[in-house]
């Protein structure tokens, strides 16, 4: 790349953290309130999860607080859908949610200790799980140590006896976990938004578009548009829990840590589209760019791209073993075995290199000559079909097909007249969109790499960006 380029975080506003302050005669009353409505549900039978948010000083109820409150409710949600009873109060002595529900105790709460590991803002929800018996679960229960402070490495609990810390830092603390959050939120917005550009941009070869369906007689564009909805907020969840590995050096861990993301963001897609593959390899591209990008922005609120590809790359050190596995079951092994081409797991190895070697510098430069953004996104396109050797398309037409394209597109990039002007360059592309469609040629692994390519020409710039 000609420049450094640098994360622009989106611009977000925190809520105030103002509110009124709380005697504590009213807050041992509230609780005294609460564990009495704790009675009553669990003389029904079940058991019951107890939610509270982490809130030192004397206000317990804010405009901040309650944002935090509706995040933990929202992360709660799929797993509370079948509760029995459930009761979501708030009032100016704080926020509490009971939810009586089937299953074990002990299962519940494995649950939610993995919830709250999960992001940075869940260390600030305070999820009880009571048995039958009236018996709060524990860590310690699980053979796990206490909760740790929100400051430093210590038992919460002898930190809030002792009064180690300052209000003043814990409630910074809980702002700094707050933006943290809004930045996966962002992270994910943008994201969808990209991967609706990509699916939008007309005409494109091998792919589904807004004027046709290509080689795809299972896909239309309405599709896509569902499933870039859908799994949208996973992709928020892989940047949350990149930044809970804040501190530590990238390493396969995390990709461990987001894989079940992953593939409940590919159940959601499926869910969405009845059980076509949109966006399976846009969720592993998306997914890892989130989590590396989410690591370095709660480290350091700011992140390189050279940053996040290092990570990729560090995320990915045994990926390409995973191609060595098993049996020849999918078109990326099969592609491996009998022309030594490593597809998406290759890229990803790679910290994505492709785009960042040939997509990116295209699309940039041409955006910077005419501000054309679709001009420059085709012509992006065009460096990916030339560059990438795309698995799905080698497993549509075979090694011959795939070079055959691969010349086509090189051939076009030559060309510089039509590949500056946006009514031949469309021409062009539509022209040999007809040949792929007749050969059920597809691409796509260029369609995934694309929409990363669109996002990242419009969140990494040459100029620093910091967080609000």
């Amino acid at each position: 790349m000609p420049h450094t380029l640098h994360y622009r975080p989106i611009a977000t506003t925190l809520p105030t953290s103002s509110g009124k302050a709380v005697a504590l005669d009213a807050v041992l009353a509230a609780r005294d309130a609460r564990v009495a409505r704790q009675q009553a549900m669990l003389a029904q039978g079940g058991v019951l999860l107890s939610l509270t948010l982490v809130a030192p000083g004397a206000v317990k109820r804010s405009p901040l607080l309650d944002a935090i409150f509706a995040a933990a409710l929202a992360a709660l949600r799929p797993h509370v859908d079948d509760a029995r009873a459930r009761i979501e109060a708030v009032d100016d002595s704080g926020h509490h949610a009971l939810y009586l529900l089937d299953g074990e105790a002990h299962d519940w709460k494995t649950r939610m200790l993995a919830l709250e590991n999960r992001a940075p803002l869940a260390r600030l929800w305070d999820i009880d799980i009571i048995d039958r018996g009236g018996v709060a679960v524990s860590r310690r229960d699980l053979g796990l140590p206490p909760r740790r402070c929100l400051i430093c490495d210590d038992d919460a609990k002898t930190c809030a006896r002792e009064r180690r810390h300052d209000i003043s830092a814990l409630q910074a603390d809980i702002a700094r976990r707050y933006r943290l959050h809004q930045q996966a939120q962002a992270i994910a917005a943008t994201m969808r938004d990209a991967l609706i550009r990509e699916a939008t941009l007309t005409p494109k070869a091998g792919l589904v578009d807004a004027a046709h369906n290509g080689g795809h007689h299972d896909m239309n564009l309405a599709l896509f548009l569902r499933s870039a909805d859908a799994i949208a907020p996973y992709l928020g969840d892989c940047a949350a829990t990149g930044m809970t590995f804040a501190g530590h050096p990238a390493s396969p861990a995390l990709l461990a840590a987001i894989r079940p993301i992953g593939l409940a963001a590919e159940a959601a897609m499926r869910t969405a589209t009845g059980g076509v593959n949109t966006h399976k390899g846009a969720i592993f591209a998306f997914g890892l760019t989130a989590a590396a990008l989410g690591k370095r922005l709660a480290e350091q609120h700011a992140a390189t791209l050279a940053d996040v590809q290092a990570d990729v790359r560090a995320l990915c050190a045994e990926i390409l073993a995973e191609l060595r596995q098993g049996d020849c079951d999918s078109a990326g092994k099969r592609g491996y075995a009998r022309h030594g081409i490593s597809g998406a797991r290759g890229e990803a190895a790679s910290g994505f290199a492709t785009v960042s070697a040939h997509a990116l510098p295209l699309y940039q430069q041409e955006l910077a000559a005419d501000g054309n953004e679709r001009r420059a996104l085709l012509a992006a396109l065009v460096a990916l079909y030339a560059a990438n050797d795309d698995s799905t398309t080698l497993a549509r037409v075979g090694l011959d097909g795939l070079r055959a394209h691969q010349h086509w597109a090189r051939t076009l990039l030559a060309d510089r007249a039509t590949l500056a002007d946006e009514a031949r360059l469309s021409d062009a592309i539509a022209a040999y969109a007809r040949n792929c469609a007749a050969k059920r040629l597809s691409a796509g692994g260029s369609a995934d790499l694309l929409a990363l390519t669109a996002w990242l020409g419009q969140h990494f710039t040459p100029n620093p960006g910091t967080l609000l």
